[in-house]
């Protein structure tokens, strides 16, 4: 792929914001500080790589394979939800200010899904793969194989019947199950390297006890994640609720259109706050401006900008 220098020559602040899922509160201070050390952990990994490889595309690969490998996060087969049957499910995607992107769909055992990405992004000229295609593709890429008893599950509490009798009746209870969702750990990174390449990936296994096949705004360019040469953003919370809404992609266009960063953070959560559901997101501008903005509890994030 080639790879346009949008700095003209010139050297611009690098900088680097990740994120960790938006929780509205119901999460113990010990889970809370482990996925804020989590979150710090990846962000010193990315920060190390983007000063290293100035390559904002490897920093946000390794920020986010980082997290998916830490099982306090809903990402990667470390710590994803499992579905209403019992298995993992994961999306990814990440996307440049070259406007190439990559995304892969309900994609299994594999452990880094935004690694398999951007293989999209550089190998192929599909835009998403999905299911057994996302993993053959995985195979062809050389990405190892994790069996089942090697996996695990992250759960909680409530349980739902695998096989119900009465389909009416159970799903009846299921949206019921599913509008108690209150925790949301989607994991995700925009990071500006010296010549002005802005990079966004983001990096889910879903919501708890989901249909099969159930797809969220991770994987979807616009919802999920965009890049622009304007801004690059990243998001968590309600997916349906985000893809509703095109949250990145509006964030990325208020940006265009002369809002700063933070303020363009803020309205899009206000636009998800008067729709009623969760919804956090980060953003970078093409100065290396961060921002941040959620209307859930807890957010954990770190930001820099660098020479």
């Amino acid at each position: 792929m080639a790879v346009e220098d949008f700095a003209g020559g010139n050297q611009l602040k690098r900088a680097l914001i990740v994120h960790g899922g938006c929780d509205e509160g119901f999460l113990p201070q010990k889970e809370m500080e482990l996925r804020t050390q989590g979150v710090k952990e990846a962000f010193e990994i990315g920060l190390e790589v983007l000063k290293g490889s100035d390559s904002a595309l490897d920093a946000v690969e390794y920020v986010i394979a980082k997290l998916e490998d830490d099982p306090h996060f809903d990402a990667g087969i470390s710590g994803s939800f499992a579905n209403m049957i019992g298995e993992i499910e994961m999306d990814a995607s990440i996307m440049d200010s070259n406007e190439e992107a990559g995304a892969v769909i309900r994609i299994k055992n594999f452990a880094h899904p935004i690694s398999v990405a951007r293989k999209v992004l550089e190998e192929i000229p599909h835009l998403m793969l999905s299911g057994k295609g996302a993993e053959l593709f995985a195979r062809l890429m050389g990405f190892r194989e994790i069996s089942p008893n090697e996996q695990y599950a992250n759960t909680d509490d409530r349980e739902i019947e695998k096989l119900p009798e009465d389909y009416r009746e159970f799903v009846r209870k299921y949206s019921k199950l599913l509008a108690e969702q209150r925790t949301f750990s989607t994991v995700g990174a925009v990071a500006i390297d010296s010549k002005g390449h802005i990079v966004a990936g983001t990096s889910t296994g879903g919501i708890a006890h989901a249909f099969p096949g159930r797809v969220g705004d991770t994987p979807i360019i616009g919802a999920g994640t965009f890049a622009s040469r304007s801004a690059g953003a990243s998001a968590t919370g309600l997916g349906e609720g985000i893809l509703r809404v095109g949250v990145t992609r509006k964030l990325v266009e208020l940006v265009e259109g002369g809002q700063a960063v933070q303020e363009a953070c803020d309205r899009v959560v206000e636009i998800c706050s008067e729709r009623g559901f969760q919804c956090g997101v980060i953003a970078l501008d093409a100065e290396g401006n961060a921002g941040l903005s959620h209307n859930g509890f807890f957010m954990p994030t770190m930001y820099s900008r660098f020479d």
